[in-house]
């Protein structure tokens, strides 16, 4: 392994243009002091990408990638860090300064990967001997053909407890470090044996596609019937992934990683051509396993068995994934129905399926709910009691506590609460998430509100910053999604001082753009004190919509023996009552000014 003085990454960007490297995977043109050309981070036709070598810097505004040299390559290619520094260097002929080993460890090192090569050889031959029909015939029940195999590099354990250790001491290996590569056992008289015997084997590598462990799966009724190789100074199982260095650059292609349980559902969904996919080994999901799928991702899709082990292990993720988690970085969970595993699912249902339900994986703080309730023995589809909703509330409080980035633990206290508040009605079971309320009433609404808004922001950029005693609209969510979308991008514009923002828009948004030209043809006169007033107008409208979205929800999920008069005391949609006619009293006051 190459290691390189601290400063080094420094004086790499400091050395080459960011051009030069961009330059080797986009077709870019020199406009002014920047580059242009079509992002490679995601599907566009106009060019958003790019890259200004004075700040050594590479930004889209189509999607916001934004980063240097280094990162270019590590997204670009599924490096990690340490590999895109040596490429960057080699690729430029930059000579590394090396920082030595203690010569007698690197050799050691050196002889342990080699040791673990020589037993995968040794496995991979078993396999394709007269002895290995039993491995190729459990092979063949679960698909695997022979191209697979080879992929994974799949062998077989002979039933036998000496015949790898004879192997390699032929090919001069010594005791020591035979007995040091984690599949040899040493029993009370310190006699070493084979640890793997009569399995099928999987070899499990490193980022590099280095051998550094093995495992085995008995094909017959030893126990147990998974068994891994013991940790060594090259393998750690807490910072392992099976297929990791297979599946990085499909996962940094996808945009998120599927995490599943085992050897076996790994190949199965690699099989089908689902690519992007990992497993732990053996040992539970941990911290340093997230960690470095979340340097490849932001995404990350947890697919455990659906039996009773598979959700224990599930809710044991979601817990320790609460201070990973930021508002970009995030866990979704896809749940298996009829207790299958994923090679189950394939097989019954196919891949295209499976992919289906990756997709629509339910996020974090909705799986955190479900194991919650769950967890306190609560039945959501009956009438919760006070007493119920209060330890519901401290128990998803304390877990919301957990989580460091500020705007993901407000986002997540402020679903729980609106949860707890539609929880448990009789009528109703679960709460439609109001985003869902906005797609099925008043969309049109709220879009022509959200147009209206981003209208006056791009032929007043100062409205970039507006904030009053309501809104911050940096921060503003409004009623519509996609336009939310959109204000986000055109503040960013604005940020940049770009000129002519509306043709700098992504292209996903070309019919609101038609529509927001025509408005702002509609616009006279620049009196920006006139036009403030009818900003906040606007504003408040869409946060009127919003409300009313609420109310309506609100008053959904009564019991059906409550009438509309014990509805409107219970405080909470008091609350929501009141503040919709504040909102309707500050509208009425604006337009009469204007």
């Amino acid at each position: 392994m190459i290691i390189f003085p601290k400063d080094f990454p420094e004086k790499l960007r400091s050395s080459i243009l960011a051009s030069e490297v961009v330059g080797k995977k986009v077709k870019l043109k020199q406009r002014g002091k920047d580059f242009l050309g079509l992002c490679p981070f995601h599907n566009e036709k106009t060019p958003s990408f790019t890259v200004n070598d004075a700040k050594g810097f590479y930004h889209c505004f189509g999607c916001s990638a934004h980063g240097d040299i280094i990162s270019f390559l590590m997204k670009n290619e599924g490096l990690d860090y340490r590999d895109a520094v040596v490429k960057l260097a080699n690729d430029f002929g930059i000579e590394i300064p090396k920082v030595k080993f203690d010569e007698v460890k690197e050799e050691k090192v050196e002889r342990d990967y080699l040791i673990l090569e020589k037993a995968a050889q040794f496995f991979e031959k078993n396999l394709h001997q007269a002895e290995g029909n039993v491995a190729r015939n459990y092979f063949k029940t679960r698909r695997l053909n022979t191209a697979i195999a080879k992929k994974f590099r799949l062998g077989f354990a002979k039933n036998s407890y000496e015949d790898l250790i004879n192997f390699l001491s032929k090919e001069n290996f010594t005791q020591a470090e035979i007995a040091r590569c984690g599949i040899i056992g040493k029993n009370d008289r310190g006699k070493l044996y084979d640890k793997m015997r009569n399995r099928v084997i999987f070899p499990i590598l490193d980022k590099k596609n280095r051998v550094i462990a093995f495992g085995g799966r008995t094909i017959s009724d030893d126990l147990p019937k998974y068994l891994n190789s013991s940790e060594t100074e090259i393998f750690k199982k807490n910072q392992t992934l099976y297929n990791f260095s297979f599946a990085r650059k499909p996962i940094f292609d996808k945009g998120y990683a599927v995490v599943v349980e085992g050897y076996m559902d790994v190949i199965a969904l690699f099989s089908a051509g689902i690519e992007n996919v990992v497993a732990g080994l053996g040992t539970a999901l941990g911290v340093e396993h997230l960690n470095e799928l979340f340097r490849t991702t932001d995404k990350i899709v947890i697919c455990l068995d659906g039996d009773s082990a598979g959700i224990r292990a599930a809710k044991r993720v979601s817990e320790i994934a609460l201070p990973l988690i930021t508002a970009k970085k995030n866990i979704a969970f896809a749940f298996l129905p009829n207790q299958m595993d994923p090679d189950d699912f394939i097989k019954e249902f196919g891949a295209k399926e499976l992919e289906e339900l990756l997709t629509a994986a339910i996020p974090l703080s909705e799986s955190i709910l479900d194991f919650t309730i769950d967890e306190l023995g609560i039945n959501k589809n009956k009438k919760i009691s006070a007493e119920n909703k209060a330890r519901l509330e401290a128990n998803l409080n304390a877990k919301a506590a957990q989580i460091k980035d500020a705007a993901s633990r407000k986002h997540f206290m402020r679903f729980f609460n609106d949860s707890l508040f539609f929880l448990g009605n009789a009528r109703k079971a679960q709460a439609m998430p109001l985003r869902k309320a906005y797609a099925k009433q008043g969309q049109n609404i709220a879009n022509n509100l959200g147009k209206g808004i981003l209208a006056l922001i791009v032929k007043f950029p100062q409205l970039a910053t507006y904030s009053d005693d309501i809104f911050d609209i940096a921060q503003t969510h409004l009623a519509s999604e996609r336009m939310t979308i959109l204000k986000d991008e055109v503040l960013h514009l604005i940020e940049e001082k770009n000129d002519d923002i509306l043709e700098k828009i992504s292209p996903e948004f070309l019919n609101e753009v038609k529509d927001l030209k025509n408005l702002l043809a509609s616009l006279t006169g620049n009196d920006l004190d006139l036009y403030l007033s009818k900003f906040r107008i606007l504003l408040l409208k869409d946060l009127l919509l919003q409300v009313e979205e609420q109310y309506k929800e609100a008053l959904s999920h009564i019991d059906e023996i409550s009438t509309h008069r014990s509805a409107i005391n219970d405080q909470k949609i008091k609350e929501i009552s009141d503040y919709k006619t504040s909102l309707q009293r500050q509208i009425l006051a604006l337009e009469k000014d204007i």
